[in-house]
């Protein structure tokens, strides 16, 4: 008797990972650490409660590609200026080119078109604001987080020139040390 088989099912593609929970049950450095480690590319959603805030961490590959929060850290033209690497002139020009474009692009690519700025300075400040980013989340103990797997060749981190890439471990190190620093001010 010739056994009965199952009709065929098309291949279906499965849903990107989602990875939720609350800041209070599992810490997002935790997070963090599990999307590195297995090396996944996704954006990591977070959400304080009291005060209400949000912010995002892109990772391309485990490696943190771009973290932002709503009211965000120093501007990157105020911090560039800060390192005495923007001239405030350059940056007036590069905000009025950036708010006349008809397609939006970060002021760091503005900025680099421009000749404005060298990579290497530019590439520093992001570093240090996605730095600081990434520290304030990790501070918040109360709310929801959540992310999504995406395939980093499809949607690039961000429109920018510049593209900076940072080891979680580093990341988690330099929270760490900012959090050593404002306990003992």
């Amino acid at each position: 008797m010739p056994v009965p088989t199952r009709a065929a099912t098309p291949h279906v593609k499965a849903p990107p990972l989602v990875l939720s929970g609350r800041l209070e049950a599992i810490g997002l450095g935790d997070v963090l650490q599990i999307l590195s480690a297995s090396e996944h590319s996704g954006v990591l959603s977070v959400e304080r409660e009291d005060p209400l805030e949000r912010g995002e961490i892109e990772l391309a590959a485990g490696r943190v590609v771009r973290a932002e929060i709503s009211g965000g850290p120093e501007p990157l033209g105020t911090m560039l200026l800060r390192r005495g690497t923007l001239d405030p002139k350059a940056l007036g020009m590069a905000l009025r080119r950036q708010a006349a474009s008809a397609a939006w692009k970060p002021l760091g690519t503005v900025l680099m078109e421009m000749g404005a700025v060298q990579p290497g300075d530019l590439g520093e400040a992001l570093v240090e604001q996605m730095g600081a980013c990434a520290s304030e989340m990790l501070r918040w103990e109360r709310g929801l987080f959540s992310f999504r797997r995406r395939d980093p060749r499809r949607s690039p981190a961000s429109p920018s020139m510049m593209r900076v890439a940072l080891d979680t471990q580093e990341i988690l190190l330099d929270a760490a040390r900012r959090y050593d620093e404002s306990t003992q001010s």
